[in-house]
């Protein structure tokens, strides 16, 4: 389960597929166009990607026309991070490197490590 909300961009796609429709999306045709088909049914690669209830959900909205599917890998970065994955796994998989996956998380402060105290503060 996707336990970071999607971006902004993606509000609208994991409204009606949900977030775990969409990731397996984007992990499946991130950066490109896919057609989608007006009634999907099985058999049909978005179905077996994505799920037959999410890919006619999606076929209702943008059925007979191209979609285009984003990367994200900001979002991807830190929904692999908090399902446990190691720097490398996420760099890896995203073919990025540790210190791009690194730079993603400390924005997100979601790095992990203590922030270093003010040595001059009254505390």
């Amino acid at each position: 389960m996707v336990e970071i909300p999607p971006p902004a961009e993606l509000s609208r796609l994991a409204a009606l597929i949900g977030g775990e429709a969409t990731l397996r999306l984007i992990e499946a045709h991130g950066g490109t166009r896919i057609f989608v088909p007006a009634r999907p049914n099985q058999g049909h690669p978005l179905a077996r990607t994505i799920g037959l209830e999410a890919a006619r959900a999606l076929a209702a909205e943008w059925g007979s026309t191209w979609l285009k599917v984003p990367l994200c890998r900001h979002w991807r970065v830190r929904v692999y991070r908090a399902r446990g994955e190691s720097y490398k796994a996420i760099a890896r998989r995203l073919g990025m490197d540790e210190s791009g996956v690194w730079r993603i998380l400390h924005a997100a402060r979601m790095t992990g490590e203590a922030r270093q105290t003010d040595l001059f503060s009254e505390t």
